[in-house]
């Protein structure tokens, strides 16, 4: 009782700088959580503890030195409480793009960003830091042989612990996402592209290659390959369309798949030499180079927009990770201003797809297949209420893809669209969900072609080829070579034995 009463003035002042810190800054990145259940709740409001119990650690060391406290804390502070308000508001998911955007924005457009709310939360974070540095001024400065001095070493020690063990539990939250996605922005991409100085020709006229990158779509929940929902209605009634149903990659997430699919590096690459990027070649043999995209870059493939010559980011400041994601559709109205049917182009539609969280893929028109899920925990939906929703958003790549097919239809024009998934899902196969991981599911990708009536007319051999290999076990790194085989490079040598086309 003694030492409790020795430090209770000290425990005070941390519990409520916690409450504070909790209040305006990591509770942010819990708002907008869909939960359901109570073990859904209790499973967040647990992380959320966890995290917050990490926080203390570094804010109790802080504390130690009043000076440095005084001095940096209210910066730490009111610098994330700003960042906060738009998680809060906005869900903006904080990553290396955000990092990028912000730090790229012209000032005029920054002051637009700011509005009465903004400054009412500002005020808000204002006054608690008036409080909280009222109650320092109190204490006695904190000595490093306060018990709490024990708690806070196992507190910073628990974020090494828990990130050693399952790679963005904390780092994907506020405040440390702000600090890994800063150091994500400032790194170099490991990826080491080969520079071109050799004249690059391709020996072809107005070809237009479509390439749409989908994200996260396993081969088996196509109707196109036999499944037994009916995912992909208007699709399965159009002709020139050629499913794969036996495409693969042991690369089970966007960041390693991508660059992969968009160099001549192979499934087993090391990366330890440069690598060709396709887009550079492509530029090289002037034929216009496209990137309309619904996905926020990462680090590993954002050099294969840079190079393209048109650039467009959808929604740039909501990723994956939040709930207010823009659909794919958006990207549409852009490719129909780009298409034009009588020069060399290769567009790339990137899509958000089938990324989890799959209701926030698709509008409401098709929530065809229920129930749904209704929480973010997975393990409280149902396997049915998963796979339901991600059929759903099968349903929605088929109206997707065949908007795309009808605005090529518009125009006469030799075009060749490709879909493409960078990797599949796993749907519970031996309790497994999502990717990132091994299993055939999510190892074997989506891939379809559609051709047009001017393709065919031109290249009535290629689309025999097509259909030869249709059911042939087609490896992902087809595609590099593929595709300057379609356009006939010169210049640049390339593997043809893995050429599909």
């Amino acid at each position: 009782m003694e030492v409790l009463k020795k430090y209770k003035n000290q425990l005070v002042f941390h519990l409520f700088l916690n409450f504070a810190f909790a209040l305006f800054i990591t509770f942010a990145s819990y708002y907008h959580l869909p939960l359901y259940t109570l073990s859904d709740i209790s499973f967040y409001l647990f992380h959320f503890l966890a995290l917050q119990f990490s926080i203390f650690g570094f804010l109790y060391f802080l504390s130690i030195n009043k000076y440095l406290f005084r001095f940096l804390f209210p910066i730490v502070f009111l610098f994330f409480s700003c960042v906060a308000y738009w998680v809060y508001f906005q869900d903006i998911a904080i990553s290396h793009s955000i990092i990028q955007v912000s730090l790229e924005t012209k000032a005029d457009i920054v002051m637009d960003l700011i509005s009465i709310p903004f400054l009412l939360y500002l005020l808000s974070s204002i006054i608690a830091l008036i409080f909280i540095l009222k109650y320092y001024n109190k204490l006695k400065v904190n000595q490093l042989k306060s018990p709490l001095t024990i708690l806070a070493i196992v507190a910073v020690f628990s974020y090494s612990l828990v990130e050693n063990y399952r790679f963005g539990t904390f780092n994907r939250r506020l405040p440390y996402n702000v600090i890994s996605s800063s150091k994500a922005y400032f790194e170099k991409n490991s990826l080491i592209l080969k520079p071109i100085d050799q004249t690059i020709k391709a020996n072809i006229d107005s070809l237009n290659v479509v390439f749409i990158l989908g994200e996260s779509v396993r081969a088996d929940h196509l109707q196109l390959n036999g499944y037994q929902r009916k995912t992909m209605p208007l699709l399965s009634k159009r002709k020139n369309i050629i499913s794969f149903p036996n495409a693969y990659t042991p690369l089970t997430y966007t960041a390693i798949s991508v660059p992969q699919i968009l160099t001549n590096a192979t499934l087993t690459d090391d990366y330890s030499r440069p690598k060709y990027s396709l887009i550079d070649i492509l530029n090289h043999a002037h034929i216009q180079t496209n990137w309309i995209g619904n996905q926020t870059p990462e680090k590993s493939y954002e050099i294969f927009i840079e190079q393209s010559r048109f650039q467009k980011i959808i929604d740039p400041l909501h990723s994956e990770l939040s709930f207010q994601k823009d659909y794919d559709d958006k990207m549409l109205p852009v490719f129909k201003t780009l298409f034009k049917p009588n020069q060399n182009q290769f567009t790339i539609l990137h899509m958000m797809g089938s990324h989890w969280w799959y209701e926030t893929r698709y509008p409401d028109a098709f929530r065809k297949f229920q129930p749904v899920i209704k929480s973010k925990h997975i393990p409280s939906n149902t396997s049915e209420e998963m796979i339901n929703a991600y059929d759903n958003t099968i349903l929605y790549l088929d109206y997707f893809i065949n908007e795309v097919i009808q605005l090529v239809e518009k125009q006469n024009s030799n075009t060749l669209v490709i879909y493409l998934a960078d990797h599949g899902e796993l749907l519970g196969e031996d309790n497994l969900w999502l990717h990132a991981q091994t299993g055939k599911a999510s190892e074997n990708p989506a891939m379809i072609i559609w051709y047009s009536e001017g393709f065919k007319e031109k290249h009535p051999e290629t689309v025999l080829k097509l259909k030869q290999k249709q059911n042939a076990k087609t490896d992902l790194d087809f595609f590099f070579h593929s595709i300057l085989n379609l356009y006939q490079i010169e210049g640049i040598e390339y593997n043809k034995k893995k050429v599909i086309f």
